[in-house]
């Protein structure tokens, strides 16, 4: 599985360490643009590109806010999608990718939950084979995380077709903006059934 390069920081590495020569180690070794983002969390919070070595640091600050510890990576440049992964009893099953492509080109808070800042693509405006590659991920994460129910994989796809990924959510966005209920959709699939299924095997779990 292909993930951007990166390191792992804790906030007391950037106090103790100085700033200034860490950031700056930083950009030489994994090279601009970068994406800084909490090691956890959702909705973008604390989440941004970062552009120079100058921009780093803000990055940071805004990071540590949310989390202990920030994932500085490169920045992977290409198609953004976001593949579903859906457990109602039979397995796990991806569903159709979702493209996003968001107006200001970052997808963060405002574009993932003001209507119309982003526009979406289901099924993604992708080839045959880069759509079996993202959806083949996003399975393999689900089964190797242990996760169960549902789970949403982010990932690039890039101009030479390789998928890289990003991150894995256990507790995918559900609102008229998200692109679990979309994917669901293109599925075929009734949404709210879907919950009702869900949330019935929860129960029985209880």
């Amino acid at each position: 599985m292909r993930v951007p390069r990166g390191v792992a920081l804790p906030k007391s590495a950037f106090h103790d360490l100085g700033a200034p020569a860490l950031l700056a180690r930083m950009a030489d070794r994994l090279g601009l643009p970068l994406f800084v983002k909490p090691d956890r969390g959702g909705s973008a919070f604390g989440a941004a590109p970062v552009a120079s070595v100058q921009d780093l640091s803000a990055a940071l600050v805004s990071c540590f806010a949310y989390s202990d510890s920030a994932l500085v990576e490169e920045q992977v440049q290409g198609t953004e999608l976001a593949v579903g992964v859906l457990d109602t009893g039979d397995g796990p099953v991806a569903l159709p990718p979702v493209e996003i492509v968001p107006d200001g080109g970052v997808y963060d808070y405002a574009a993932r939950y003001t209507a119309g800042r982003t526009e979406f693509f289901c099924p993604a405006r992708l080839d045959a084979d880069a759509v079996a590659a993202a959806t083949e991920m996003a399975l393999t994460a689900h089964r190797v995380l242990g996760l169960r129910d549902l789970s949403r994989t982010d990932l690039i796809v890039g101009d030479d077709g390789r998928v890289t990924f990003l991150e894995t959510n256990v507790a995918p966005g559900l609102t008229e903006t998200s692109t679990f209920p979309m994917a669901a959709a293109a599925a075929g699939l009734d949404f709210a059934v879907v919950c009702r299924e869900l949330a019935h095997r929860a129960l029985l779990r209880g």
